[in-house]
Order: C-alpha cells, then structure tokens, then sequence
C-alpha cells in the first residue's frame, strides 16, 4: 500500500541556535501538516568553514549560499535560516522567496548595568550596545544612542 506521507528536506546551518530554530520550524509542519515528515539536511556554511573576513563583514554567501544553492538544485526543499545571518542587496537570492516567518519569541534582552540602572533609567546619551557571539566568535556589534 503506498504512503501518503510527503518528506520535506529542510536545509539549515548545524549550528545550535539555527538547529533549535529548525525544531521549532519542524513542530509547526507537524502540528499544520501531520502527513508531512521532515528531515534535516546539515550544512557547515563558509564563514563557519573560514571564519574571518567574509563573516566579519557579513558578506551575502557567508551564511546562507550554500544553503540557497542547495535549494535552488534541489537538494533540499526549504530552507530555515536566522534573519541574522541574512545580509546583502538584495535579501532574497534570485529563484527563491521568504515564504514565512515563524511567530517571533520575546525580543526582550537583557541589560546589565554596574550601578543597577534599567533602560529607562539612562541618562541622555548613554551608549547602549548589543552584541552577537556568533558559535564562539565575536560577531557584529550593533549600538543605539538612547
């Protein structure tokens, strides 16, 4: 008897962060799709490979083209990427779309102050920076004045 159920080849980084976002990715199909079955295909992307240069400047390939190829060639069906991870102009890859966006988390973060003071707190001027270790490696560091 054949099977009704379809396999969707999910393409995605190795790294933890971009696995826990493929989880989740994998338990929206399930829960909007039963028949459909997932399967994850791993890719150490360049600036993993050769961190340096090309990741520091967040170059378009570093982190999603050989996953972009792979959808394109068919190797994979969708790909899950962290919009970190996303840079360039265009955004989108010709031949391919952001065809969804899962539902955000909390976009709080943390603020650490030596005196206690909370973000509303600040005096004018005040320098606020936000960082992003990138899988160990110091990544892009991105400031507001509040």
């Amino acid at each position: 008897m054949p099977s009704n159920r379809r396999t969707i080849r999910i393409g995605a980084r190795a790294s933890a962060m971009s696995l826990a976002q493929v989880a989740g990715v994998r338990a929206d199909l399930a829960a909007l799709h039963p028949d459909v079955v997932t399967e994850l295909v791993p890719f150490v992307a360049a600036g993993d490979r050769e961190p340096g240069e090309q990741a520091e400047l967040h170059d378009k390939g570093a982190f999603t083209g050989d996953i972009e190829e792979a959808l394109l060639s068919g190797v994979c069906d969708l790909a899950v990427h962290c919009m970190k991870d996303v840079a360039g102009d265009p955004l989108v890859t010709p031949g391919t779309v952001f065809a969804a966006h899962p539902k955000r988390a909390d976009i709080r973060d943390a603020l650490i102050h030596p005196g206690g003071l909370t973000l509303d707190q600040l005096p004018p001027g005040t320098r606020v920076a936000a960082s992003l270790i990138r899988d160990g490696a110091r990544g892009l560091i991105d400031s507001i004045d509040h």
